[in-house]
């Protein structure tokens, strides 16, 4: 369902994980029903919200420290 979703909005699916898609370079990654947003624009991650909430339900957990037992460190300097 995500998927046709994100097809729809003109993302495609990398080759080497179906589970990750990207457009430009906003990137979204899906495991069961946690999604990662990753891209320095705020404002095209709050747009994709957007349209991600009003098609599905949805909690946002803000700024992301761990996925998928992985840390994530935000690097604001780059």
């Amino acid at each position: 369902m995500i998927h046709h979703f994100l097809v729809n909005l003109r993302y495609t699916q990398i080759h080497t994980d179906n589970n990750v898609f990207r457009k430009k370079i906003l990137i979204v990654a899906v495991y069961v029903d946690d999604i990662l947003l990753c891209r320095s624009d705020k404002n095209k991650i709050l747009n994709l919200k957007i349209k991600l909430s009003n098609h599905f339900k949805m909690t946002d957990c803000r700024a992301c420290k761990h996925y998928l037992e992985m840390l994530i460190i935000q690097n604001r300097t780059l």
